[in-house]
């Protein structure tokens, strides 16, 4: 089925507004986006900000009547300049393999798509079998980027690793596949220990990987990596936390820091930390450090 896209542009005073008037209209999906250039991070619990302007793009049938729509918008919401684009139907699974291509990270860990052959990888390849899903964490953001990077670098073997704020469960995947005795994968959000569990079972290594939602977390033995893939403020307020999570001369990786709240976290982290090193991709960077 066909259908009739239009994209116009307000300010996040009126975005919900608008939005509701569209949705009266009869468009049956909204999704605002940034107009400029300005980052949200780490927005407080329970808000959704928007930001100074906002795109909106509004799906219709394709047999909408493009100009009573436009007619509403500028009497109600005093809006002049929009459009209108027809979006043929296509298989948008197949969109998404056009973006999606295996990957590698370092000199020989890769994560690659079920719709690629990995026998086609170099022969001394450490695969990850992995699609793009809704939990955060394929390996495309600079955050996971970097972890990937270190466990590369560093392969934990013959080691025992926790994976905090797992995501897809990546990490810890990686962290057996390249040698790691055990891992724990600990996440707050259901649906990232739904998505672990099932990446975990397509990489054979449940007997290896145990997941865990955070409210199960219990009394955790100290491991000789901890790795956290969040964001700074989470890892600020779970320092002692993680701390106590990690054997002595253990290691920590910390990710998901940007570059402007690095101080902070190397502060709170120097406390039970020391070697403290940091490793930078873009705006993000990483923190390694060796338990004291």
């Amino acid at each position: 089925m066909d259908w009739m896209q239009l994209t116009l542009e307000t300010s996040k005073e009126k975005a919900d507004f608008v939005s509701e008037i569209l949705m009266g209209l009869g468009s049956i999906s909204i999704t605002f986006s940034d107009a400029k250039n300005n980052a949200i991070f780490e927005p407080p619990v329970g808000e959704t900000p928007l930001w100074p302007g906002v795109v909106i793009k509004a799906l219709f049938d394709s047999e909408v009547d493009q100009v009573h729509v436009q007619t509403m918008l500028l009497k109600l919401c005093n809006i002049e300049k929009l459009s209108f684009e027809l979006l043929k139907d296509r298989v948008w699974e197949d969109e998404c393999k056009k973006d999606f291509h295996a990957k590698i990270f370092g000199k020989r860990l890769w994560i690659c798509p079920s719709w690629e052959d990995a026998s086609k990888l170099p022969n001394n390849s450490v695969v990850i079998d992995m699609d793009p899903g809704l939990a955060f964490g394929t390996g495309t953001h600079q955050t996971t980027d970097l972890c990937l990077q270190y466990l590369d670098k560093n392969p934990p073997i013959n080691q025992s690793v926790v994976d905090y704020g797992s995501g897809t469960g990546v990490l810890a995947i990686a962290a057996v596949k390249l040698g790691a005795t055990s891992a724990i994968a600990v996440d707050n959000d259901p649906q990232a220990v739904l998505a672990t569990i099932d990446n975990v079972k397509t990489n054979h290594v449940e007997d290896q990987v145990k997941v865990l939602h955070s409210d199960e977390e219990g009394q955790l033995d100290k491991v000789d990596l901890l790795i956290a893939n969040i964001l700074a403020n989470p890892l600020i307020g779970l320092c002692e936390h993680l701390s106590g999570l990690v054997k002595s001369s253990g290691k920590i990786t910390l990710s998901g820091i940007l570059q402007e709240q690095l101080d902070i976290v190397l502060e709170t982290y120097s406390e039970y930390f020391s070697d403290l090193k940091v490793k930078q991709k873009d705006e993000w960077c990483r923190v390694d450090g060796v338990r004291k």
